[in-house]
């Protein structure tokens, strides 16, 4: 084909960027309307390639070897005859004779608003699309939204309309409307040419003007990779992590009798938890340990074993994993850490271990992990202390320590839900997140999941992994490294890829997955979905003994999208029953003038009966000063009234109290499936999540 009259580009065996007519010609085939361009050799050529397209022109350099053509002087616009772009075209021959170039004569185009339509292939995720407000808001603004390719056009003309500069899009003041259909069919067709073509690294299409009409692709800049693709890793059957949770018999290889050092600590809380199994300490050193018959080798186990838990120096993991493999171990469970953690030389080693295993047809959890909890089989590895948890429906994925035992004492001290499995999965050389994620979908005793995430690996398989779990139940993420210095900072924890936080919130968005940005949110998430049904709706009914609490729950319900809907005048009536008529009563409302009159249980309750029968309230909010005043029967108060409303979620928070009469809150709400938070906003906060995974269910239309 010839290069002056239509459009090709040539693939190369390593990474290099297409001149714009290969750009454009690109872009034109997956069906981005471009502006209208002829290549050109020499200036003997411009006289008729001005004519064909008609004028004003613009005149560019094409050369690989001027990347920055404008900054360079490589750009003439708003040519108007002949003569011009000929002078032009000569002028810039002689400024480039240096470099191998070519010229494009490119049509001139209207002046209108400009977009920017990008898009890459992130190493974890795999392809993404971004649009965004162009022209001198770029750089001004950085308004862009990014989702994963592809994109169909109703999901495209979604972006649009989350961009904060929408309204430029939508007519402004005296403004048209522009046509923001033209711009939502060029992200789709962007989104799908960067799926279908897995040598493109990178299009930059910058400006996209859009008019009131039609839009049109001005420049384009495309990062193309001819490289071989990388063969995904083969991925395992969700069954065998089995031996991490439900193990019928398990070795501690580095038992000890000093009670401060890690095996020791396994052993005794193996014991504490009750596990059933039978429990083989492995030290060459001693023949019992806690009452237990210790062995020297895993070999020397007169019985099979399911599993064991490794914490020993580096150097002797490569002999107890050969021995772990000649005893037929499934699983292993590496405490051990200064592999990946520690840099390159670290991950080599690393490497080396995770072949060996999986040549045996080992699993490993870590290197690096602290261990693995499961309440209801009194599966408790951690290397951290820990006394016996409640068993329940929470299971959580953790890549730190912190998150999967350190936390695991303060649920099993405060108890905010039981626990299902927790799993912490160090360095992730060998099981990562979605092969547990994939398990706990499938676990009959998981109803909600928790992640903490300081990187993933096989992105595309966590993101279907991540969807498959949404559909069933609730999955709340947190993920560090949202800062170019917390991912530094990940990397030398535990060497993940930390990854593009924007492309994890459009997976997340997409995959319906709750992402929370602290530890509090987490846990207060996690306590909601595990104890509340979803609620049907995002209106809230409040009620507070404290101004403060009210208009803390007024300002909570607009940041997280709450709405207080007002009180029905039947509402209104029965709340005068215990509200003097001098009192405003509005949602949320005041209760301190009802308590004064009737005490705190007899006014709490008819209020909150008042608030949860009226018909369009769809949650309740109950806010308490713990004081002795405050202190009555929970359950008798209240039992009976979320009994007749068993699909709107309540929600209690207290300010002050000592710590018996926190505990009297807790205990009382707890009682009746409630959650308790210290504040109106995080309890809020914690609907808000709520709502919006309803949402991604449907429970909540709109």
């Amino acid at each position: 084909m010839n290069r002056e009259s239509g459009g090709c580009f040539m693939l190369r065996d390593k990474i290099t960027t297409l001149n714009e007519f290969e750009g454009a010609a690109l872009l034109k085939q997956g069906g981005i309307p471009v502006i209208e361009s002829i290549l050109i050799q020499d200036h003997s050529k411009a006289a008729a390639a001005g004519d064909r397209l008609e004028f004003p022109v613009v005149l560019k350099i094409c050369s690989d070897a001027v990347p920055h053509k404008t900054e360079q002087g490589g750009v003439v616009l708003n040519i108007r005859n002949t003569a011009a772009l000929e002078k032009a075209a000569r002028d810039m021959e002689k400024r480039f004779s240096s470099v191998s170039h070519q010229l494009l004569v490119q049509k001139m185009a209207h002046p209108g608003n400009e977009i920017i339509l990008g898009g890459r292939r992130d190493p974890v995720f795999g392809p993404v699309v971004l649009v965004g407000i162009g022209g001198i808001f770029t750089e001004i603004f950085r308004d862009t939204v990014i989702d994963l390719a592809p994109v169909d056009e109703k999901n495209a003309e979604a972006m649009l309309r989350r961009l904060k500069g929408a309204s430029l899009l939508e007519g402004y003041r005296s403004q048209k409307p522009l046509d923001i259909t033209v711009v939502a069919k060029a992200v789709s067709a962007l989104s799908m040419l960067l799926s279908s073509r897995p040598d493109i690294l990178e299009i930059d299409v910058n400006p996209f003007i859009v008019y009131p009409e039609g839009g049109v692709a001005v420049d384009a800049l495309v990062r193309m990779d001819g490289r071989p693709a990388i063969v995904p890793r083969k991925r395992h059957d969700p069954l065998t992590m089995a031996p991490f949770f439900q193990p019928s018999s398990i070795a501690v290889i580095g038992a000890s009798r000093s009670p401060g050092k890690g095996g020791n600590i396994i052993l005794r809380n193996l014991l504490k938890a009750g596990f059933k199994g039978a429990i083989y300490p492995i030290n060459p050193s001693v023949k019992e340990i806690l009452g237990l018959p210790a062995f020297a080798r895993v070999s020397d186990v007169p019985t099979p074993v399911d599993t064991a838990m490794i914490v020993i120096p580096k150097s002797a993991v490569p002999d107890a994993l050969e021995d772990c493999a000649s005893k037929g171990v499934s699983g292993i469970i590496l405490s051990t850490g200064g592999y990946s953690d520690m840099g390159e030389a670290g991950a080599k080693e690393q490497n080396r271990i995770i072949d060996q295993a999986r040549k045996a047809g080992i699993r490993i959890m870590g290197p690096n992990s602290i261990g693995t909890l499961n309440p209801s089989a009194g599966m408790s590895t951690s290397i951290v202390g820990l006394d016996p948890i409640k068993a329940g429906g929470v299971s959580i994925i953790g890549q730190s320590g912190v998150f999967s035992s350190g936390w695991a004492r303060w649920i099993a001290d405060t108890k905010p839900f039981g626990l299902a499995k927790v799993a912490c999965i160090g360095n992730k050389g060998d099981i990562n997140e979605s092969d547990l994620l994939e398990y706990m979908t499938g676990d009959h005793q998981t109803n909600t999941i928790g992640m903490y995430l300081e990187g993933v690996v096989e992105g595309k398989r966590f993101f279907k992994a991540a969807s498959e779990a949404s559909k069933k139940k609730p999955v709340v993420v947190i993920k560090a490294g949202r800062s170019e210095a917390g991912a530094a900072a990940i990397a030398s924890h535990t060497g993940s890829l930390a990854g593009s936080d924007a492309v994890f919130n459009a997976v997340c968005r997409r995959a319906g997955l709750i992402r929370v940005q602290n530890s509090e949110a987490f846990f207060d998430a996690l306590a909601a979905f595990e104890k509340l049904p979803l609620p049907r709706g995002n209106r809230m009914g409040s009620l507070s003994i404290t101004g403060m609490g009210c208009v803390a729950a007024t300002d909570a319900a607009e940041e997280y999208g709450i709405v207080l809907p007002p009180l029905k005048q039947e509402t209104l009536e029965r709340l005068g029953e215990v509200m003097p008529s001098w009192a405003p009563v509005r949602n949320p409302i005041d209760t301190w003038s009802a308590i004064e009159q009737h005490g705190s249980k007899k006014a709490s309750s008819h209020i909150a009966r008042c608030l949860m029968d009226q018909q369009d309230v769809d949650a309740l909010l109950i806010t308490f000063v713990l004081m002795p005043e405050s202190m009555f029967d929970i359950s008798e108060a209240f039992a009976e009234i979320f009994k007749q409303h068993p699909h709107k979620p309540v929600f209690a928070c207290y300010y002050g109290g000592t710590a018996r009469e926190i505990a009297h809150i807790h205990d009382g709400f707890s009682a009746l499936g409630v959650p308790c938070y210290p504040t109106p906003e995080r309890a809020i906060a914690a609907f808000g999540r709520m709502v919006e995974y309803a949402r991604f269910r449907g429970v909540i239309r709109g």
